[in-house]
């Protein structure tokens, strides 16, 4: 077994996440590590003009240390800090990439949409619940941005990056996140993801009798359900379409601190996006025309540990 060590900090818009790795005598990726802190630096994405809030920002670089030390303790020899869409959209991202390179002496990549996808499809096709699968559809949503990725013969053969994070849509759409969601802001958000999604013009697999799903969103579902079913979290990887309409149901009909109650465990940094996330994915599942979904968490960090480790 290789001695070799990496750590991936994934800068995300809603929460930042560490991944400690290294790879096996065959090749495989084993998990030494792994840590995620909700850290929203994506407020504020939803707005004409995207901008990170100072306090954000000094959250995020101490998130971002706080790992950093937990990549240390486990003796990575090569660790790569990237952000996503929060940081890639903000016209002051050049600003928190400094704060973050004088803070710890390491460059933050801002990822394109394209790089982001790519990495995205590199770390499912290294999740060997998927290795008996060559063609599916794969998308990955975050708080500011839905990647999609296209897998056929197990290569990702088309990939695209749009602006439907739960946090953007949220922002963009929600009045008070804090109160009940009426039915005219989901049909707005509804509206606007089914419009992107057409407008893409972005092809679907043709064998794709499923969406392989990664993201927050998608564990945070996973989770609730596993719960109340009084189920493993393993054996809940299948989601269907009716999954998320009752879940949406429900959300959207509960204040913030009704959801808190109503479902156990919800992360504190999801609960007032989950509703716009359900919609997002609910019309994601309507425009590929398929029903289930299988959650994967083998995402971003992933493909980029697998990038550095090969």
């Amino acid at each position: 077994m290789s001695s070799t060590k990496v750590a991936v900090i994934d800068v995300g818009s809603n929460t930042i996440k560490l991944l400690v790795a290294e790879a096996t005598t065959d090749k495989a990726l084993k998990v030494v590590h792994q840590a995620s802190m909700p850290t929203r630096i994506g407020s504020g994405i939803g707005r004409d003009q995207p901008a990170l809030a100072e306090e954000s920002m000094k959250a995020g670089v101490e998130t971002i240390q706080e790992l950093l030390e937990a990549a240390e303790a486990h003796l990575a020899t090569s660790v790569r800090l990237v952000a996503t869409g929060a940081v890639r959209d903000a016209h002051n991202g050049n600003e928190f990439s400094l704060l973050v390179q004088d803070a710890t002496g390491l460059p933050l990549h801002v990822l394109t949409g394209q790089e982001e996808a790519n990495g995205i499809a590199l770390g499912l096709l290294s999740d060997p619940a998927l290795s008996s699968r060559n063609d599916f559809l794969a998308c990955d949503l975050g708080g500011g941005s839905l990647e999609l990725v296209s897998i056929e013969g197990r290569f990702p053969k088309k990939t695209i990056s749009l602006p439907l994070g739960a946090v953007r849509l949220t922002e963009k759409f929600v009045s008070n996140p804090q109160e009940p969601i009426p039915d005219c802001e989901t049909k707005e958000i509804a509206k606007e993801v089914k419009h992107t999604l057409t407008q893409s013009e972005f092809s679907i697999p043709k064998n794709a009798s499923i969406l392989v799903a990664t993201g927050g969103s998608f564990y945070t579902a996973r989770s609730i359900l596993a719960k109340r079913e009084e189920v493993s979290f393993e054996k809940r990887s299948i989601l269907t379409r009716d999954d998320f309409l009752a879940l949406l149901e429900e959300t959207a009909s509960l204040n913030l601190e009704e959801r808190y109650r109503h479902f156990p465990g919800l992360p504190p940094n999801r609960a007032d996006v989950m509703v716009a996330a359900f919609v997002c994915i609910i019309e994601l599942l309507e425009y590929a025309q398929v029903s289930t979904a299988l959650n994967s968490l083998r995402n971003l960090r992933y493909g980029i540990a697998a990038k550095l480790l090969a």
